[in-house]
C-alpha cells in the first residue's frame, strides 16, 4: 500500500493512552502505524473502527524491546512508506515491589520494555528522518519521573531517565529540524487504574488540583500539537499534564 499523507509510528498502540493518541493522530490525517506486543483482537477492533471511520492506520505484533524484531518492522516500514514524520515511545509496563523484594527479572522486564525499546525504536528510524531533514519525536514518561510511588523504583528508573534522553538527544539531533520532546503524564483515567480501590482513588484525587482524572484525549491532544506547526520551534522540553498534582 502506497500512501500520500505523512506516516507516524507509535509503540504499544492497541491500549489506555497509546489507543488514544492512534485514534487522535488518525482524524488529524496521519497514517498511523501501531505496535502490539500481544492484544491482538484489541488491535484488530481498533483498527478497524479507525478505517470505518474513513482514516488510516494499521498495526503490527513487535516486541519493541526486541532489537531483530524492531530491525524487521522498521525495515519493512521504510521501505513502504519512507521516514515516519513521528515517533511516539508509549510502549510500557510496570513490574512493582519494594527493592528489597524486586526480582532482578523484574527489574530487566521493566527496563527492557519501558527504557531498552526507546532506544531500539529510535536508533532504526532516526537515520532516515535525519535525511528527511524534518519530524518529532515524543517519549511517553510520568509524574513518576518527579513524585515518588512507593515500590516504582524500576519503573520511575525508565521514566526519569526519559527525560534525559530527550535532553541529549535533543541537542544531536536539532540541527537536522528533528523535535524531540517528553510528555510526563499524571493519574490518566484508563484500564491501568481499575485495580486502584474506590477509597484509594478518592484519596489520589484529593491531591489533584483540578479535581479529576486525566483523559487519554488530554494526552493525545497535546501530542497532536507538538506534531503541527504550533510545536515546530519546542525541543527538549518536558510537559508534565497531571491536572497540578506535582504544582
Amino acid at each position: 500500500m502506497n500512501i500520500s499523507i505523512p506516516w507516524v509510528f507509535v509503540s504499544g498502540g492497541s491500549r489506555g493512552i497509546g489507543k488514544g493518541i492512534v485514534k487522535m493522530l488518525a482524524t488529524q490525517n496521519y497514517h498511523v502505524v501501531f505496535t502490539y506486543k500481544s492484544s491482538t483482537s484489541e488491535a484488530q477492533i481498533l483498527c478497524q473502527e479507525i478505517k470505518q471511520q474513513g482514516y488510516s492506520c494499521e498495526g503490527h505484533q513487535c516486541n519493541v524491546s526486541n532489537a531483530e524484531e524492531v530491525s524487521v518492522l522498521s525495515a519493512k516500514l521504510i521501505s513502504q512508506y519512507g521516514p515516519p514524520y513521528a515517533i511516539i515511545n508509549n510502549a510500557g509496563i510496570t513490574q512493582d515491589a519494594l527493592l528489597i523484594n524486586m526480582t532482578e527479572e523484574e527489574w530487566h522486564n521493566v527496563i527492557s520494555t519501558n527504557l531498552s525499546s526507546v532506544y531500539l525504536v529510535n536508533h532504526a528510524f532516526l537515520p532516515e528522518m535525519l535525511t528527511a531533514g524534518d519530524g518529532c519525536i515524543i517519549h511517553m514518561s510520568s509524574v513518576t519521573a518527579f513524585k515518588a510511588n512507593s515500590g516504582q523504583v524500576n519503573y520511575a528508573a525508565t521514566k526519569a531517565a526519559m527525560i534525559g534522553i530527550t535532553r541529549s538527544l535533543a541537542v544531536e539531533v536539532g540541527r537536522f529540524n528533528i523535535r524531540v520532546n517528553t510528555i510526563a503524564p499524571g493519574l490518566i483515567d484508563t484500564e491501568m487504574l481499575d485495580h486502584i480501590p474506590s477509597p484509594h482513588k478518592k484519596k489520589l484525587l484529593s491531591n489533584i488540583p483540578l479535581g479529576r482524572l486525566g483523559a487519554v484525549e488530554d494526552i493525545a491532544l497535546t501530542i497532536n500539537f507538538l506534531l503541527s506547526p504550533g510545536g515546530c520551534y519546542i525541543t527538549g522540553q518536558t510537559f508534565v499534564i497531571d491536572g497540578g498534582m506535582t504544582a
